[in-house]
C-alpha cells in the first residue's frame, strides 16, 4: 500500500509537469487561435482513446453497472469544461503562464461558493475563511498596475475558475453514467465538434484559422502528446492513491508555470503578484486539508493493519 501510494504521488507530480509544458507549448504556439489549438488537441486526445478502446473495449474492461441516460450531463459538461479551457488558452497568449496557471488553480474556491449558494451541504468556517484567502489572491493578481493584465484577462481568469468548478461537480453524477474513458471520450469529441466549427468563425484573440507551420505542426503533436499524458498521469495518481493526498500537489502546477514562463521570456512576477499566487496555493492546500488529513488516516490505518509490529 504504501509502495502504491508514492507511486501516485510521483504520477500526480508528473502529470503537473506535462500539464505545465502543455501549457508552455500553448505559450509558443500563439500565433494559433484558442479555438484552434483546443480543435487539434481534442483530436489528438480522441484519436489516442479510440486507439485504446480498439484493444480494450470499454464494455469488456468496465465491470460497474451504469445508469442510462446521462447525455445532457455529459453535454453539458463538455461544454463548461470546454470554455474553461478557451479561456485558459487565452490568458496563456496574452499573459505571463505563471498568473494565467495561478487563475486555473481557483477552482476549489469557486466549488467551495457554489456549495454554500446552491446546495445544503455543511462548510465549516475554517474552510470558508479560506476561501476568503483565495478571494484575496485573486484580488491581488488582478491588480492591473502589475504587467499587461487587462479586464480582459481578469474576465477570463474569473470564467475559466467558475467553469472549471462546475466541471469537477459534475463529474460525481457522471459516473453514475458512464465510464472514466467515456467522460473523456465525450468531451474530446464535443471539443473536436465546436473547434472545428467555431475556428472557422473570426472572433479576434479567440478563434480563427491559420495554416500550422511545419514548426507548428511539430508543436501541436508535442502538445497532442503532453496532454494524453498529464491526462493518463493523473488517472493513474488517482487510481493509486486517495484523493486527498495527492491533490495539493496539483498546485505544483502554478509553481512550474512561473518557471517555464520565466524560460520563455515572461517578466519576473512583480511583488503583488507573487502574493496573489501564494495566497491562492495557501487557500487550495487549505481547502484541502480535510479531505487530506480523512484520507491520511485511513491510509496510516489500513498501512499499519497490514504492517504490524
Amino acid at each position: 500500500m504504501y509502495k502504491n501510494t508514492m507511486r501516485g504521488i510521483l504520477m500526480m507530480f508528473a502529470a503537473s509537469i506535462a500539464f505545465s509544458l502543455m501549457n508552455a507549448c500553448v505559450k509558443l504556439l500563439d500565433s494559433l487561435s484558442p479555438m484552434e489549438l483546443i480543435f487539434f488537441r481534442h483530436v489528438f486526445t480522441a484519436i489516442c482513446i479510440g486507439i485504446w478502446w480498439f484493444f480494450y473495449p470499454p464494455y469488456k474492461t468496465d465491470s460497474k453497472p451504469h445508469k442510462k441516460g446521462g447525455y445532457f450531463r455529459l453535454l453539458a459538461r463538455s461544454l463548461t469544461g470546454g470554455l474553461a479551457m478557451l479561456a485558459m488558452f487565452y490568458n496563456i497568449a496574452t499573459i505571463s503562464l505563471g498568473t494565467a496557471s495561478a487563475f486555473a488553480q481557483t477552482m476549489p474556491i469557486y466549488i467551495v461558493l457554489f456549495t454554500l449558494l446552491f446546495t445544503k451541504e455543511h462548510v465549516r468556517l475554517p474552510i470558508i475563511l479560506a476561501t476568503m484567502l483565495g478571494f484575496i489572491g485573486v484580488i491581488c493578481i488582478c491588480d492591473i498596475r502589475t504587467e499587461s493584465l487587462g479586464i480582459d484577462n481578469i474576465i477570463a481568469g474569473v470564467i475559466n475558475g467558475i467553469m472549471m468548478a462546475l466541471a469537477y461537480m459534475s463529474l460525481k453524477d457522471l459516473k453514475e453514467y458512464f465510464s472514466e474513458s467515456s467522460i473523456i471520450m465525450g468531451f474530446a469529441m464535443t471539443m473536436v465538434v465546436v473547434g472545428g466549427i467555431f475556428m472557422f468563425i473570426d472572433i479576434p484573440y479567440l478563434s480563427g484559422f491559420v495554416m500550422p507551420s511545419m514548426y507548428e505542426w511539430l508543436g501541436i503533436l508535442i502538445l497532442g502528446i503532453l496532454g494524453t499524458i498529464g491526462q493518463m498521469f493523473l488517472t493513474r495518481a488517482f487510481m493509486l492513491a486517495p484523493a486527498g493526498l495527492i491533490s495539493p500537489i496539483d498546485y505544483m502546477r502554478i509553481v512550474w508555470g512561473v518557471l517555464f514562463g520565466i524560460i520563455l521570456g515572461d517578466s519576473l512576477p512583480s511583488m503583488m503578484t507573487l502574493t496573489g499566487i501564494a495566497l491562492i496555493i495557501v487557500s487550495g492546500i487549505l481547502i484541502a486539508m480535510p479531505v487530506f488529513l480523512q484520507d491520511y488516516k485511513k491510509y496510516k490505518s489500513k498501512f499499519s493493519h497490514h504492517n504490524p509490529k
